[in-house]
């Protein structure tokens, strides 16, 4: 039942859209919120899989993912960039002295909105 589970990931990947989009303040730790892009990201590459008839694996790793989806035809090449998220999953959440990036904030979580709507339109359609 792929269109399912890639619903489900897809309602849970805009939930942790919602939360990342919270956590904007510098004033949260960078960790925290890097966390939750990494989710969001993680959770619509899973639901892209789910509608290729594919079954992501549990895991964070990004990079993982994205060769999946290569593998099955889908063209994930402009959105490659955000696989810098998967050390947020693990090493940089569970590190009390992680040395923050100062990445963009606003910028990062409109590039993971920008992967998040054409997967809703792929799984929409159901192509």
């Amino acid at each position: 039942m792929p269109d399912a589970d890639a619903g489900s990931m897809l309602t849970i990947a805009r939930r942790d859209l919602k939360v990342a989009q919270a956590l904007q303040d510098a004033s949260i730790g960078e960790a925290s919120w890097g966390f939750q892009v990494q989710q969001v990201v993680e959770k619509a590459l899973k639901a892209w899989l789910y509608q290729l008839g594919d079954f992501p694996p549990f895991t964070h790793d990004l990079v993982l993912l994205f060769k999946r989806l290569l593998r099955a035809g889908a063209d994930v090449e402009s959105y490659r960039d955000l696989a810098r998220f998967t050390d947020f999953a693990v090493q940089i959440r569970y590190d009390a002295d992680f040395e923050p990036m100062d990445l963009d904030r606003s910028h990062w979580l409109q590039r993971a909105a920008t992967l998040v709507e054409p997967v809703e339109q792929i799984v929409g359609r159901g192509a």
